[in-house]
């Protein structure tokens, strides 16, 4: 049986899910007090999707997620669903609070470490990043997800998370997440996400993956863009001005990954970006 610390370097890409990383539910980092109690609605092939956020998310907590997804990929892991018989497992199943048509599916079970979970989100090991870890795993578990469609109707929170006596970190990761790990999805490369040294570029590298199938290439306005990091555009022309520097700025730094390429043509309000994307995920 692999077990996480043999694994660390293998956490290379997550398969995900493409509607849930093209909502842009990760903003660029908080400081201070986190706005909540936030709704935010996507259309996705025809699915509509909602989901109620606690507390609002950043790019640490977005980092928390692909790692969790990716190590899904690499590590044992166990189907979860109604029937669980196991107290531990029963307890991950309710704290997802399937409803509707999810009581039906299955969830799965990652088992890991706080420390391997650390390792493949790229932060480092001290203190005050286990506590950031706790915090990041909180307020993933508070999120709500919702898909209708057509008399489909289907919630589930985006995760659940428990800690065993010997100090395994066991995070069940909800019936969507679960399915891009076997169906329909695509990669996020975590190779290269941490060669990106800002959020906004983290956050933009992300939603382009979704966004842009391997080796394929199209075009997209800047302030188009800015807002799948910071969310609808400021009433504010300067800010608008300064969110669009930061996203030449994060095109600039993607650019820079082996395979990339971007071109961004025009000035201000018109300023497009053009981007291609390589066919092969970046290993270590």
């Amino acid at each position: 049986m692999s077990t996480p610390a043999e694994n660390l370097t293998r956490a290379e890409y997550a398969r995900c899910d493409p509607a849930l990383w093209l909502v842009s539910l990760f903003r660029t980092m908080y400081r201070g007090r986190r706005p909540g109690g936030l709704t935010i609605e996507h259309e996705h092939n025809g699915i509509k999707l909602k989901f109620n956020v606690w507390r609002a998310l950043d790019a640490r907590d977005q980092s928390v997620l692909l790692a969790t997804t990716a190590l899904a990929g690499v590590l044992d892991r166990q189907e979860l669903h109604a029937g669980i018989r196991h107290c531990r497992a029963q307890q991950l199943w309710q704290r997802l609070q399937p409803e509707d048509l999810a009581l039906m599916d299955q969830a799965i079970v990652v088992k890991t470490t706080r420390y391997a979970l650390l390792q493949a989100a790229g932060m480092a090991d001290g203190k005050a990043e286990y506590n950031r870890l706790e915090d990041c795993l909180e307020r993933l578990s508070m999120v709500g997800c919702r898909a209708r469609k057509d008399g489909y109707d289907w919630s589930m929170r985006l995760l659940s998370y428990a800690e065993t006596p010997e100090g395994q970190l066991h995070i069940a990761l909800n019936s969507r997440l679960a399915e891009a790990l076997s169906g329909h999805h695509v990669y996020v490369s975590l190779v290269e996400r941490r060669a990106l040294l800002s959020d906004a570029a983290q956050l933009t590298h992300a939603w382009l993956s979704a966004w842009l199938r391997q080796g394929a290439s199209n075009s997209i306005r800047l302030d188009r863009l800015a807002e799948k990091v910071w969310g609808p555009p400021s009433k504010s022309i300067a800010t608008n001005r300064k969110r669009r520097e930061r996203i030449g700025k994060a095109l600039d730094d993607i650019g820079k990954l082996h395979g990339w390429q971007v071109l961004i043509e025009g000035r201000g309000a018109t300023a497009k970006a053009t981007i291609k994307r390589p066919r092969s995920i970046e290993r270590e």
